[in-house]
């Protein structure tokens, strides 16, 4: 069998990075029993917050004026750290710390994907912001994340300047949200089955089997 996986999601959404982790422990079961089968995961930009500046803000003022009372907000950000152990993920204190605005980022993952680096690079940045505490709009940080993955420091600036992969960025991601993408992490396999939320591994495995059944028949 040969799939293809397209990976709605936002570096800064806890639950994609739950997911994330979910879908490799899937596919890693699933190769267990299928050596030969190729599982072909790409990732499709989508910003949570697409009108922060630049620079990005405070994030615990984001959450505040995104969600309401601060009770609240520590409430959530419990109980998706929580959830998050319970995968194997460490998250520091998520509620502290900077808020950065993800359109470059995005863009850098999609250029990793000429180093083969699109999902590590992916991993760096969400645990960079998630379990490090660092601050993904800083440029050093952005860098360091790069060389940790293999990719020339250089790429940074060149993506800046890049309008063409720029503009392909927002068009896809304006593509996904015209398709109905309203919220990540969003899955689809093959480019015909949709699979939305961070479900577990059960639920991923249903899929490959069907996709299977229907390479076989």
């Amino acid at each position: 069998m040969e799939a293809t996986v397209s990976i709605y999601s936002d570096v800064v959404c806890p639950w994609c990075y739950i997911g994330k982790k979910r879908l490799e422990q899937a596919i890693e079961s699933w190769k267990t029993n299928h050596p030969n089968d190729t599982i072909q995961v790409s990732w499709k930009p989508f910003q949570l917050n697409p009108d922060l500046p630049e620079g990005g803000e405070d994030r615990e003022a984001h959450m505040v004026k995104k969600f309401g009372s601060l009770d609240r907000v520590r409430m959530m950000t419990q109980r998706v750290t929580d959830i998050a152990k319970e995968d194997g993920l460490q998250f520091s204190n998520i509620l502290q710390g900077h808020q950065p605005n993800t359109f470059l980022l995005h863009a850098l993952i999609r250029k990793a994907r000429n180093y083969n680096k699109e999902a590590e690079l992916a991993e760096i940045f969400f645990s960079k912001f998630f379990s490090e505490s660092k601050n993904l709009s800083d440029d050093s940080v952005i860098q360091e994340g790069l060389a940790q993955v293999g990719i020339p420091e250089t790429e940074l600036e060149e993506v800046r300047k890049d309008t063409k992969l720029l503009a392909e960025i927002a068009n896809e991601e304006n593509e996904g949200k015209i398709m109905g993408v309203t919220g990540v992490p969003f899955y689809i396999f093959n480019d015909k089955y949709a699979v939305s939320g961070a479900q577990g591994p059960d639920l991923f495995l249903q899929v490959f089997e069907r996709l299977e059944s229907e390479a076989s028949a």
